[in-house]
Formats: structure tokens, sequence, C-alpha cells
């Protein structure tokens, strides 16, 4: 009997363990980077926040940016050094990573989430006689996503028991409430009851009033010629008075309502972070990535020195110390490295995606929205598609009028039609409705190609009613 050894190569694929590291690291949301500081500032004992920064000079390009220089701006002058200083910074960035206070209530410093329906509530209590509350409290409850009201005075007396001339005069209080246009039947009562507020604020356009209430089926269809006839004013004039409507009134009422944890969090323990904070500045947008920055981290100043004596072959130390001070330093120089990875790929898929994404960014308006991929976003940066689906994962981004959104909403091609076909059905005439082809061929003008069953889906989802169900 024989035995033959053999040699063959297989070729076999790993994972690089710093990779993973990487991705985990890209993938986190602000609050999740946050956790991960603080589970590896007590892990590794070679990171630190550094005592000083090594960037700063006191004399920076851009001072709102720097920890630094922006609190010196912020705070009167006082008598302490600016090592001190330094110092103090030091030690609110430290307060930032660790929540000094032990008898810390979860449930007790909740912030209270106040809804549109908690809102307008409040408003009706000041308002009308107590009597009138039921009928109130059943009116506010029955308008829809929207801020309309769906079902008719007739059918909500019916169904309390109410007299309908009661419900019309509280339906007709709570239209007087913010935000204007609320509990509106229809969108020419929605605009009118918007030009009723202007008009209170001083910021009334009669003629917008007179178009709306006696010529409201021109107005949606923009026939311009024949509002200046009409009116005896000029074509501009017809079209600039169009205009105001379009710039100043909202069909739909509820979305101008932000509770205020929505786009302006008052501490840290909000419900819902950007990740990602966009300001319009003289020069375009800038780009703030929410979560530490590069002078907050360090290697330990003792622990950098031994590693260095390691490598220079002058460390006197057993060969566990020698293990142990090399396995932490580089673990924190990675943990450093994969943070400040993170915070440049954000940046520029965030900076990307303003680019192709401008109109809505600049206005916050779904319809403006424009397709666009993460393949697509992968390719103008060259980079590879599952790292744009990381970096943007459970992502929120602040925009400049103060909206927090998700990522998502920049990559959802859908969510431009969907917005387009709100606007179409908003428009049209409420006795005689369009139907779903007709619809098609509305979007198809405005440069959408979809068909009759995608309309279907897309209404279905946003819950808007077939035209046999809306005809009123």
């Amino acid at each position: 009997m024989v035995l033959r050894q053999d040699q063959q190569q297989v070729l076999s694929q790993r994972i690089d363990p710093k990779l993973i590291m990487a991705n985990a690291i890209l993938q986190q949301s602000s609050l999740e980077l946050v956790q991960q500081i603080e589970a590896e500032l007590l892990d590794n004992p070679a990171l630190d926040i550094i005592e000083r920064d090594p960037v700063c000079t006191g004399n920076c390009i851009n001072p709102a940016l720097c920890p630094i220089c922006s609190s010196r701006l912020a705070r009167p002058q006082t008598d302490y050094t600016p090592l001190e200083a330094i110092h103090s910074e030091v030690e609110f960035h430290h307060t930032s990573f660790f929540d000094a206070d032990d008898e810390y209530d979860p449930v007790g410093n909740m912030p209270a989430e106040m809804t549109l329906q908690d809102h307008l509530r409040a408003q009706l209590r000041s308002a009308v006689p107590e009597e009138d509350y039921p009928i109130g409290e059943y009116l506010i409850n029955s308008l829809d996503d929207n801020g309309w009201l769906d079902d008719t005075v007739e059918e909500i007396a019916c169904e309390l028991g109410e007299d309908p001339e009661n419900v019309f005069r509280v339906l007709r209080v709570i239209q007087t409430f913010d935000p204007p246009g609320i509990g509106a039947r229809n969108l020419q009562e929605c605009m009118l009851i918007q030009l009723q507020f202007l008009q209170e604020e001083g910021k009334g356009n009669p003629l917008a009033e007179s178009m709306v209430r006696d010529h409201f089926a021109d107005v949606v269809s923009r026939r311009y010629s024949r509002l200046a006839r009409i009116f005896h004013i000029s074509l501009d004039c017809a079209k600039k008075t169009v205009e105001f409507m379009k710039d100043q009134l909202n069909p739909y009422p509820a979305n101008q309502f932000r509770p205020p944890w929505a786009y302006k969090p008052h501490n840290h323990k909000s419900s819902i972070r950007p990740d990602v904070i966009l300001r319009r500045t003289e020069v375009g947008y800038e780009v703030e990535i929410v979560g530490t920055e590069p002078f907050v981290l360090g290697v330990n100043p003792s622990y950098r020195e031994l590693y260095d004596h390691i490598k220079n072959g002058t460390a006197n130390l057993q060969p566990e110390e020698i293990k142990h001070t090399i396995e932490y330093v580089e673990r924190a120089e990675l943990f450093i490295k994969n943070i400040n990875q993170r915070r440049r790929t954000l940046r520029m898929i965030t900076q990307c995606i303003i680019d192709c994404q401008q109109g809505f960014v600049e206005t916050g308006s779904r319809a403006y929205l424009r397709p666009l991929t993460r393949t697509r976003v992968a390719e103008i940066l060259g980079m590879h598609e599952s790292t744009v689906s990381r970096a943007t994962a459970r992502k929120y981004v602040q925009l400049p009028n103060q909206e927090v959104v998700p990522f998502d909403i920049f990559f959802d091609q859908s969510q431009a039609i969907k917005t387009a076909i709100e606007e179409i059905i908003s428009s049209e005439d409420p006795s005689n409705p369009l139907s779903d082809q007709q619809i098609v061929e509305l979007l198809r003008e405005r440069g959408y190609e979809v068909a009759r069953r995608t309309v279907v889906k897309y209404r279905d989802a946003q819950k808007i009613l077939s035209s046999n169900r809306r005809r009123r």
C-alpha cells in the first residue's frame, strides 16, 4: 500500500475583520454611533478623549464649525486662559458621551408628543361653549390625513343626532383654527379659508378671493385669458394672481402642522434625530454630519508613548504588555479611522444627493423629487452600491426648512408620481372627477410615463378613492 501526498491550491474568500468593522460603523445612525463610542471608551483603555485640539489655532477659517472657536464667540469673554478654555471644551464633549444623572427616568423625561388633533382640541376648548365640545371632538376626529372633512355636515349630524345647523356652526369655528384651511370640505373651500386668513393678516388678495369664489374651475384649469376677460385685467395680471395662490396657499393644511419634535428637537432625548443637517448659505449648502468630530477622540498619550517605544525597539516590557499595548492602540486607531471614513462617505453621498435633488432640498416639496437610485449615486461617486446603501440606511436628514426626512425619500422614484397624482385629483371638478386613464394622460403631460394599473396602485396606497366614490 502506497500513501501519496498531493498539494492543491484552493481559492477561498475571507472577509477582512477590519472591513466588517468599517461597514458596521458606516451603517450606524448618529445615536448608535454615540453608543458605540461610549462602549469603546469603556472597553479600550488606549482610546481617549484628547485633552487638546492639535488643529485649532484660534484662527480657524470657519469658526462656526470649530467647537473651540465657536464656544469663544458664543460666550462672553472671561479671564481664563486658552488652555482652560480647551479643558472646558473637552469636559463638554466628555459629558456628551456619558450621562452623569444616575436618577434618569426615561418615562418622566420623555417629551409629550402633540398630534394635530391635540393641537385642534386645545383651540376648541377656548373657542366654543362646553355643550358644543362633543360636536367639535367628532369633527376633529373625522379629519383625513390632509386636514379635510370627508363626511358631509348632514351625515355627521345624523351620526350625532344633532341639528345640521349646529354641526355647521361648530365646523365654521374649527375652520378658523390653525393651521389655516383645516376642516375644509373641498379644495375650493380650503383655498377660500386660507385667502381669508391672509386677508386678516394684512396679506390678502381680493382679486384672488373673487376668482376662487366665483370662477374656481377657470382657476384650477389656469384659463388665464378667460379670467383676464371676466375681471377686465391684463393677461399678465391674471397669471400673477394664480401664481400668488400657488405660492401662498396649501391644499393640504394638515401638512403645515409640525409637532415640535419633528423639526426642532428640544433635547438630545427626542425620538427622531437627524444624522445629517443641511443649512442654506450664501454660496450653497453646508452639510453637517451629526456625531463626534475628528479632534474629540484620540489615542491615550501614555499608550501612544509605549507603542512608539515598542515600534522603535526601545521598550522594556513583558510580552503580555507588548501584546496588550499593540492590540489596543491599533484598535483605537482603526476605530477613529472608521469614524472619520464614515463622516467623509456620508458627506460625499449627501452632497451628491443635493446636486441631484436640489429642487426638493430647496423647497421641501415632494413635487420636485426626481427619479434617483442608489446605483446612480454610486456611479457618480465611484463607490460600490452597497456602500451607498449602508451609509443611508435608517438615517435621517434635516432639510433647510427644518423638516426631518429619511434618506429613503430621495430614492423613492414613486414619490414624485404620487405627489403629482394628489395635485391632479385635488384640482379636479368634484362633480366630474377624473378617471384613472385621464390621470395617466395628465401625468404624461408632466413627463411621467406610467400605466393605468400603476395609478390605481399609487392611488390606493394614498387612500384616495376611485372616481365614482369621489363624485360629489
